[in-house]
């Protein structure tokens, strides 16, 4: 990749970033990994990688790369190098980005600015599309449309858990954190390891608006890609849903574990006594699998369906889900026109940049 596929962006106009730091977890996918350290490099963003894989990224690969951009190659379990960003992080905000998704950084600048002017919020996140590179382009379609106008304002820690998870809304595992409260969070989800992959998300999510309020504005900032699985591990079972896990006698030790840890370790943030956290703590797990049965039968066809495509083979259902997204998706600039019309702020120079270092970079 030339420095001349590099982005084409005025990183003075956004003085915010430099107390910004982004963490890239990646695991077999330095392509991904690299790709993300040259969007950034040379930009006021600390930009720092942490990567899993077995072998490192070739030194060749990592010239030229901006004093800004840290790679790190630590071949372990991402609780291990989660724990490695808690020892680096030294500015006054934090946010994780997945290896193959891309921030708008001018919507990251004002997700900064509404922190500095709200210090009662703790997290700030801006609306997402998702993306896939088809051979006519990239496509994208609206995603997480319950973030619109999304606040969790509640004035105890546990009206904003409760609140935060039923409905549920993954607001704040990838939103701009202040930093002190992005590694309490952080702490708390590496401190064990759970069968299901999405207690984590939990963890976090609850960690965070147990510290604070959150929000998400109305400013697109997320582009997720939906073309990669998600990155699996032997320790976890991605089939195996929160409210299974929690139900099953078979994880009955891990359960008791994930209270009392949780417990405890709220209960560390503010001193609060740890019989009233628990109670709080269980009432949001309750909330939360109201929300799960509430969303199980209103998406029943479709999770039928996802059943259902468990049988049908790799190759036939990457051409199926691609003649869907042929047919529903838009173009992305198209998409993000769409999403303009319903109230969302979107700026499209920087998308514009972004779309075209993806094509010059798939």
């Amino acid at each position: 990749m030339s420095r001349q596929e590099m982005i084409k962006i005025d990183w003075n106009e956004m003085p915010n970033l430099s107390e910004l730091t982004l963490v890239v977890p990646t695991y077999n996918r330095q392509h991904y990994a690299l790709r993300q350290m040259h969007f950034w490099s040379d930009s006021p963003v600390t930009l720092y990688v942490l990567d899993g894989t077995s072998t490192p990224i070739n030194t060749e690969g990592l010239k030229g790369l901006g004093d800004n951009v840290h790679y790190y190659h630590i071949p372990k379990y991402l609780h291990d190098r989660i724990r490695k960003s808690l020892e680096l992080i030294d500015t006054a905000y934090t946010a994780m980005l997945c290896d193959d998704e891309f921030f708008i950084p001018s919507s990251l600048e004002k997700c900064m600015e509404y922190l500095k002017n709200n210090k009662d919020i703790v997290a700030c996140i801006g609306r997402c599309i998702g993306f896939y590179t088809t051979k006519s382009g990239i496509m994208a379609t609206s995603m997480y449309n319950e973030m619109k106008g999304y606040r969790c304002f509640e004035g105890t820690t546990r009206e904003r858990m409760i609140e935060h998870m039923n409905p549920y809304v993954c607001s704040t595992i990838y939103a701009v954190q202040r930093s002190e409260v992005w590694k309490k969070s952080m702490t708390i989800l590496t401190k064990e390891k759970f069968s299901s992959p999405y207690i984590e998300e939990l963890i976090f999510e609850l960690a965070t608006c147990y510290q604070g309020k959150s929000i998400v504005i109305e400013d697109l900032m997320w582009l997720r890609n939906k073309e990669n699985k998600p990155i699996d591990f032997k320790e976890h079972n991605r089939k195996l849903q929160f409210d299974t896990w929690l139900k099953d006698p078979r994880y009955r030790k891990e359960v008791n574990l994930f209270y009392e840890s949780m417990t405890t370790e709220l209960s560390r943030i503010d001193g609060a006594d740890k019989e009233i956290v628990l109670e709080d703590f269980k009432l949001a797990v309750e909330a939360y699998l109201d929300y799960c049965k509430n969303r199980r039968l209103l998406f029943s066809v479709a999770t039928l369906r996802d059943q259902i495509m468990q049988f049908v083979p790799e190759k036939l259902k990457q051409k199926i889900h691609l003649a869907r997204i042929n047919h529903s998706w838009k173009p992305i600039m198209e998409e993000a026109q769409n999403i303009q019309k319903e109230g969302v702020h979107v700026d499209f120079n920087q998308l514009k940049e972004i779309v075209e270092f993806m094509e010059k970079n798939v």
